[in-house]
């Protein structure tokens, strides 16, 4: 995956997708979760891109990003995949890849493909029969859309896109 040629559009959102080495389920602890959401919020705020979406999967990770300073969204998923997998090995004691190498990334330039990208993000969960409705799943933006019988995940500020 290495030799993967990136298309980088000026002003455009990234339907990002990571996975964990081996698809180990590491996001089945919801304190890998946490982790993870405070490491994005925190490259968000230092490498200047706005979060449109995301969804961590047992296995995965879905994100719709917006670079809109200096550095482009390879660099962006390099410190975030990066400094988790650090906190990770340290925290449990362990050394080694927990990522798959590289990432699979889709241009979004349109105000319809991005409403598909994050429908198809939300409804994760459901697909993976992980809960029955959306609103139910904690770790993915879909709360911080639509007033529910349940609260956002307030680690991450989500970045409401101008459709």
């Amino acid at each position: 995956m290495s030799n993967i040629k990136r298309f980088y559009e000026e002003n455009a959102a990234y339907f990002i997708t990571a996975v964990t080495k081996d698809r180990t389920r590491i996001f089945e602890d919801t304190r890998n979760c946490k982790i993870l959401l405070v490491t994005i919020e925190y490259f968000k705020l230092i490498l200047d891109y706005k979060l449109y979406g995301f969804c961590i999967m047992p296995e995965h990770l879905h994100l719709i990003i917006h670079p809109v300073g200096k550095n482009d969204f390879s660099y962006i998923m390099k410190m975030l995949k990066g400094s988790f997998a650090r906190k990770f090995n340290k925290i449990n004691n362990k050394e080694g890849k927990i990522w798959q190498k590289g990432f699979y990334d889709e241009c979004v330039l349109d105000s319809y493909g991005l409403i598909k990208k994050i429908e198809y993000m939300h409804n994760n969960p459901v697909k993976a029969n992980l809960v029955s409705s959306p609103e139910e799943y904690p770790y993915s933006s879909y709360n911080h859309y639509f007033t529910t019988n349940y609260k956002p995940n307030l680690i991450v500020e989500i970045d409401r896109p101008h459709t």
